[in-house]
């Protein structure tokens, strides 16, 4: 019987030691292979997802000019304030759908805990608006 210099670690993978090093070749049916479908579909979805993000970017940024012109125009505070808290809104909603990548599957509880986040938020804002314009309601 000749002694050979392989010897098989498990089903797919056989070693054999070329000197004092060993080398590893993976059976030929479990190599993973290059598919070039899949790889031109993921390249589609990664420039869309992109383009998506630049263009957000911008109406951000446009927002953010509105907000600025408005203020620098000397508008009402009456008008003003509630536009700007609009906008404010509306970059948020944007931050959260497209950099933070809301809009993919798998975000159910992070998208939980941010609507219970916001919902607080706005109870505290309302609860301190109540109290400041009606004084002290629990006299």
């Amino acid at each position: 019987m000749a002694k050979t210099n392989e010897h098989y670690v498990s089903e797919h993978v056989k070693v054999r030691e070329v000197g004092a090093v060993e080398t590893h070749e993976v059976h030929q049916a479990h190599a993973p292979r290059f598919n070039r479908a899949r790889f031109d579909y993921d390249r589609r979805n990664r420039t869309l997802e992109m383009r998506q993000q630049v263009t957000t970017f911008a109406v951000m940024i446009f927002l953010t000019f509105i907000a600025f012109g408005m203020v620098a125009a000397g508008l009402d505070k009456a008008v003003v304030l509630p536009l700007l808290i609009l906008l404010a809104f509306v970059q948020v909603i944007l931050q959260f759908f497209y950099f933070m990548h809301m809009s993919h599957d798998g975000h159910g509880v992070a998208k939980i805990f941010m609507l219970s986040g916001i919902f607080l938020a706005l109870s505290f804002v309302v609860m301190a608006l109540y109290l400041a314009w009606l004084g002290d309601p629990l006299k």
